[in-house]
């Protein structure tokens, strides 16, 4: 018995293992699929292949072919159920409907006269935001409140539910595995969200401040849902008279407030400065001082005082810190120079907006200044047919991760070396070095958004590009009824 279990194996060493462990890079989104491809064109007879996942090489697939019939093993572990697919000509492996538990090593190992063997290094990358189309909602203060989507919920669906324009991650459920989670860090939610198994999110005793875009996304299918939620503040059984008066004195104390204001920025000598900047680039906000005193305290707000971003005071020590802002945009984003201008690195469009500084002295007039702050996205008009050239100007580390998205769903188009998604069927040209993206050919379909990750262990840069391209037989037109015009202006 013995002997008969050893015989494969020296066979094994006697004829070798060839083609090293070729190593195969593959990223994709959570909730889209990913095909690892063989190299070979058809499986042979007598032909093993195997493939496995993980440190341990749990097998997850096995094909057999013996006197032109094949023999197929697919894996009962939890994790692949439902979503491997195999290629029973070629060998291909696919996993739809992928989740962040399927990132990992997969080997492949093809036995024939010889053993070759294959690695693909898997990365699903979470989920993101993004949507179109949207229904408003209503509630009273106080009041619970539930949104529901009105897609059919599937066993294989994953359901995401995100706030307001900087897409925070309010709630997760996995409906295979019925595993959800709820966000607990945001004290404006915290403990006021229920999710249920179909997905509907409840928000409970409702509050002014939760009122804003919601947005609810399943991946895999990209079927994607909006909500406008209003909270009324809440009736107290006043009488018409009485509401009438409550909003007579409401308006006195508003025009009171806004004189009031007009008056302390005439006194406060209140500068306000416009600043315009494109998204990924860094922008200075300036102090206008040239120098510090030791009893001066510089101090900055994003929006209002409840949001201190910055601070630089000298108090025998020179003390600067930075805070990520109530929210956390601004994490990792801010720095501060000896003069206490701030500088907004990488900056983002959820940047713009007021911004607030103070600086204040025991012996000198406190002064005021102010910042309104826009910050834009690349656009490019192009005709269709034309090629477009979407230049990175951000500097690129070796082992930077390089990713290109498309459009309101985030499909991932082109990743640094491994091949493009077939979505624009070879028309991308990606550069690995400069992480550039040129597209060829281009159509009016590819008019959208564009968004450029750079992902190492301390950061993520991003880069944004809006693409509007013209159909070639409406330009011709528009140009056409222009030069038409300006011969009966001459005329």
């Amino acid at each position: 018995m013995q002997n008969t279990l050893l015989l494969p194996l020296l066979l094994l060493f006697i004829e070798g293992v060839s083609g090293g462990d070729e190593t195969v890079s593959v990223s994709v989104m959570e909730g889209d699929s990913v095909t690892l491809h063989m190299d070979l064109t058809q499986i042979q007879n007598d032909d093993t292949i195997l493939w496995m996942f993980g440190p341990k090489d749990s097998i997850v697939s096995q094909i057999t072919r013996k006197n032109d019939l094949t023999s197929l093993f697919l894996t009962d572990d939890e994790r692949f159920i439902g979503r491997l697919q195999v290629d029973q000509n070629t060998g291909s492996l696919t996993i739809r409907n992928t989740r962040i538990t399927h990132t990992g090593q997969y080997k492949l190992t093809v036995s024939r006269k010889k053993t070759t063997t294959k690695i693909f290094s898997v990365t699903v990358f979470g989920v993101v935001n993004e949507t179109d189309g949207v229904k408003s909602v209503s509630v009273m203060e106080g009041d619970p409140v539930t949104l529901q989507t009105d897609a059919e919920i599937h066993s294989d669906d994953l359901i995401v539910w995100r706030f307001g324009d900087k897409g925070i991650l309010l709630a997760k459920l996995d409906v295979g595995t019925n595993e959800s989670s709820l966000n607990a860090a945001d004290e404006r939610f915290k403990d006021h969200l229920q999710l249920n198994q179909t997905g509907a999110l409840t928000i409970t005793n409702t509050r002014t401040e939760h009122a804003g875009l919601y947005e609810v996304q399943i991946r895999g299918r990209e079927s994607s849902q909006q909500f406008l939620l209003s909270v009324k503040a809440a009736d107290l059984g006043l009488s018409p008279g009485a509401k009438a008066g409550i909003t007579v004195a409401v308006l006195l104390a508003v025009a009171v407030l806004i004189y009031c204001q007009c008056r302390n920025c005439k006194l406060k000598k209140l500068v306000c400065e416009n600043q315009s900047v494109i998204e990924g680039e860094s922008v200075i906000l300036p102090t206008g001082l040239t120098e510090i005193h030791k009893d001066e305290k510089i101090q900055w707000w994003y929006g209002d005082k409840n949001n201190l971003i910055a601070i630089h005071e000298i108090n025998g020590v020179n003390s600067k810190r930075a805070y990520p802002g109530v929210d956390g945009r601004f994490r990792s984003k801010l720095s501060l120079d000896d003069l206490g201008n701030l500088t907004i690195n990488n900056i983002r469009t959820i940047h713009t907006g007021l911004y607030n500084l103070k600086i204040s002295s025991r012996r000198r007039i406190t002064k005021y200044k102010r910042f309104i702050l826009t910050v834009g996205v690349r656009t490019h008009k192009v005709k269709e047919g034309e090629n477009v050239h979407l230049r990175n100007d951000a500097e690129i580390q070796p082992g930077d991760r390089i990713l290109w998205t498309f459009g309101a769903e985030n499909r991932l188009v082109a990743i640094k070396d491994s091949r493009t998604t077939e979505i624009f069927s070879d028309r991308l040209q990606l550069d690995d070095e400069r992480g550039s993206l040129t597209i060829t050919d281009i159509r009016t379909t590819d008019s959208g958004h564009f968004k450029l990750q750079i992902i190492n262990s301390l950061k993520t840069t991003f880069r944004r590009f809006n693409i509007d391209v013209t159909d070639v037989v409406s330009t011709e037109k528009q140009e056409k009824g222009e030069n038409e015009q300006q011969e009966t202006s001459s005329v």
